[in-house]
């Protein structure tokens, strides 16, 4: 019997995260996963689509039902776009939701929001990023940067997560978007001392790893930790940053890992560092503060939080800047009481997943209780 969903949530690179022993993901689709979560933890029927790899993957995870789909098999030029599409209609053209949801920039937000138009679905995309709203820079092709535009404009509702996106998706595409803040995992304070900066992320360009390289040259006495996703589009980026890590002792280059041991990291960070030219609201800050681990930012403070709350340090893109406030975060980290109370109080506040969820389902259009909506059907 196919099954009604209330929400689908398209997002293919979210398997690896299912498995809970692959290597952690990226903070869209850890946010997706708990989104997803909490949807279903309040009665909603849920699924998510995600590409069938790694082999095994649940058929069903916190209450979502996971949809598989297969890889992308189509090759490039206008012959894989279509096979794409191709598997696209096979998997959402018969899926019975009232909703899909896709998130990221893209060649399938145009994709997903077509099929979805004519199936008369809702299609909603979520932004994870500032570069969202300039991928034409970032995209590796027109076709790409077209099918996004696409999407956007078919999409019924847009939602960010900040709100300077939605600034720039004002500015970009002359509509106003629904702001949902990202949700902070609950988590307890941490318990360990102090004992490294912590870097996370995918190694591209515009996370700028090497920068951290650098902060970490220019303090040999103090100790740095860089845990970094290849990138498969651009693995020179991963040579050219062993290359530059070779010598600096204080640094460490540790491997990715699953998710809980990614979080045990958190628990002897100095800071949680971020050197990335743009963002959305990181993923790493949220778990970092949830935990009373301060943020050191080199160029992006996400409408200004860090300053504004006393969540960490902004260096305002000055790698100087930067190496004095490291510098001043090691000489106190035995004593962040204070720091790491507001850091908590701020995420709780702000990010707690009662409060993100509950802004999802209006920005969703659902109904406030999964019963009424159940009592609803029954009535038909």
């Amino acid at each position: 019997m196919r099954r009604s969903y209330d929400v689908a949530f398209y997002m293919p690179s979210l398997g690896p995260l299912l498995t809970r022993k692959a290597a952690s993901q990226g903070g869209a689709e850890t946010q997706i996963w708990l989104l997803a979560r909490g949807l279903a933890t309040r009665g909603y029927k849920v699924c998510a689509i995600v590409i069938d790899t790694p082999p095994g993957l649940p058929t069903d995870f916190d209450g979502v039902d996971v949809i598989l789909r297969p890889p992308w098999q189509g090759g490039r030029g206008v012959r894989g776009r279509l096979a794409e599409l191709l598997v696209l209609w096979r998997v959402l053209a018969p899926l019975d939701a009232k909703v899909i949801v896709q998130r990221g920039a893209g060649l399938w937000t145009g994709l997903v929001a077509l099929i979805a138009r004519i199936r008369r679905r809702r299609f909603v995309f979520s932004s994870a990023n500032l570069s969202d709203f300039k991928f034409a820079e970032l995209a590796s092709t027109l076709k790409e940067v077209r099918s996004f535009d696409l999407g956007v404009r078919l999409a019924s509702t847009v939602v960010v997560q900040t709100d300077e996106q939605a600034e720039r998706c004002v500015e970009k595409y002359g509509r106003r978007p629904v702001v949902v803040r990202s949700i902070a995992e609950p988590a307890e304070p941490r318990q360990r001392s102090p004992e490294a900066f912590l870097w996370i992320g995918r190694l591209t360009d515009y996370k700028r790893p090497e920068a951290f390289v650098e902060l970490a040259r220019a303090l040999p006495e103090e100790r740095f930790w860089l845990v970094g996703m290849p990138s498969p589009r651009h693995p020179e980026i991963s040579r050219a940053l062993e290359r530059r890590a070779s010598g600096v002792e204080n640094l460490e280059l540790i491997a990715p890992r699953p998710r809980e041991e990614l979080l045990e990291l958190y628990e002897r960070a100095v800071a949680i560092v971020n050197t990335a030219d743009f963002e959305g609201m990181p993923n790493i800050f949220l778990e970092g503060w949830m935990r009373g681990v301060p943020a050191l930012a080199l160029s992006h403070d996400p409408d200004g939080v860090i300053e504004a709350n006393g969540l960490g340090a902004f260096a305002h893109g000055s790698l100087e800047e930067l190496i004095e406030l490291a510098r001043s975060l090691w000489s106190s980290r035995h004593d962040q009481t204070d720091l790491s109370e507001r850091c908590r109080a701020y995420a709780k506040r702000e990010h707690s997943a009662t409060a993100v969820v509950a802004g999802w389902i209006t920005a969703l259009e659902l109904p406030d209780s999964a019963d009424d909506d159940d009592n609803g059907r029954r009535q038909r």
